[in-house]
């Protein structure tokens, strides 16, 4: 330990708490709690304004208050390396009212449909018979259409009728067969009982913050030929910050090279949108419940709304644009699904089943037309979906 503070020598752990707000690591982090990212802390204190009179024009010092602890976590979307494992960031997720769905089994041998259109197909067991069972998963075509495809689940019927994020033609029909791999989801809840908070324990270079109860927001960057980014906003109650504590020795770094979205899919209403970018952004908000009797006079921050939000850039289109326009003039909902990465353990897929295009503006990219676009998720509990695989 220095007494200078090298910015580089930082590592982060979060681990889900059992009670909200109860340290749940309790010491020193474990090898699974750490998190291989970039961390950025800030603390934030209410002050009240102090009104004595100083007997000069200084006004008196402010009264401290309440400490709180806003954390912005940075992360290359990379997979665990194995199918059904989660990735060490998906805790995170959890934190943001994401519930965790891990398919250990592939399910279909791949199994042929019993019929299909253009969009949807209609499974036979062994798919289930519950209503959006697999909403958000990846699904594999084979058979029909010849070569394969990867395409997501947007809905899902207690009839086995799955929609689509491709259009497909010729149509899909019983020579269509289809298999839901091995897979863990991420899919919003409104359910308190079943979000997760976290213990962060933060160190850089000879100090540590220790904060607790987190619960938050993420977003994820998508750029054509790049990887996918993470950026996960948590808030949290301060237990300690800036103590003098060695960092723990027993950390491995993730590796892994994170996927391009590149070979993959950038689908908007069962159409190619030819994007440079796309932003899903949960925007989940978050409040802090006042209590005089806790330490800091407010307890651990609770989720109270979200305003999910997607855009996207896609080049303009003599077919596709007009289509556009029309969906935005009048309400029309319309899907929206990415896929990238090719190697189980470290593909995904993210989609949207269903938002209304919300601004449609003109604009230009190397001397291309663009719509510049924003959408609004309009279905609850099925907003963002984001799935490993």
């Amino acid at each position: 330990m220095t007494a200078s503070i090298r910015t580089r020598i930082e590592q982060v752990a979060f681990k889900i708490e059992t009670t909200q707000g109860v340290d749940a690591i309790g010491g020193t982090p474990a090898a699974a709690d750490w998190v291989t990212c970039q961390a950025q802390i800030r603390f934030a204190q209410d002050q009240t304004p102090n009104p004595v009179m100083t007997g000069a024009y200084e006004d008196a010092a402010p009264i401290p208050g309440g400490l709180r602890a806003e954390i912005t976590v940075t992360v290359p979307v990379v997979g665990s390396g194995v199918a059904a494992t989660p990735p060490e960031w998906g805790r995170l997720l959890r934190a943001c009212r994401m519930a965790e769905i891990v398919t250990s089994a592939a399910v279909g041998a791949p199994t042929a449909a019993t019929a299909g259109t253009s969009t949807t197909v209609t499974a036979q067991t062994p798919f289930g018979t519950t209503a959006q069972q697999y909403r958000g998963m990846p699904i594999l075509l084979s058979g029909n259409p010849a070569g394969g495809s990867t395409d997501v689940v947007l809905d899902y019927t207690a009839g086995r009728v799955i929609s689509l994020a491709k259009t497909y033609s010729p149509a899909l029909s019983t020579a269509t067969m289809l298999q839901i791999p091995q897979n863990v989801l991420y899919r919003p809840i409104s359910d308190e009982l079943q979000e997760a908070s976290l213990t962060c324990y933060a160190y850089r270079d000879g100090l540590r913050h220790r904060i607790l109860g987190c619960k938050g927001s993420f977003s994820i960057g998508l750029q054509a030929g790049r990887p996918a980014s993470l950026v996960v906003r948590l808030s949290g109650m301060v237990a300690a910050f800036n103590e003098a504590a060695a960092v723990p020795a027993g950390y491995t770094p993730v590796t892994r090279q994170p996927p391009r979205w590149a070979s993959g899919v950038s689908q908007l209403n069962r159409a190619l949108a030819a994007c440079a970018s796309a932003s899903l952004d949960m925007g989940v908000r978050t409040g802090y419940p006042d209590n005089p009797e806790a330490p800091e006079g407010f307890d651990a921050p609770i989720i109270t709304g979200a305003g999910p939000r997607i855009t996207l850039d896609p080049f303009s289109h003599t077919t596709h644009t007009p289509s556009r326009s029309g969906a935005f003039q009048a309400g029309t909902p319309v899907p929206f699904a990415a896929i990238w990465g090719l190697i189980p353990g470290n593909r995904f897929a993210a989609s949207c089943p269903s938002a209304q295009i919300v601004e449609l503006q003109p604009a230009e990219r190397v001397e291309l037309g663009v719509d510049a676009l924003a959408l609004v998720p309009d279905q609850p509990n099925a907003s963002i979906f984001l799935a490993c695989f």
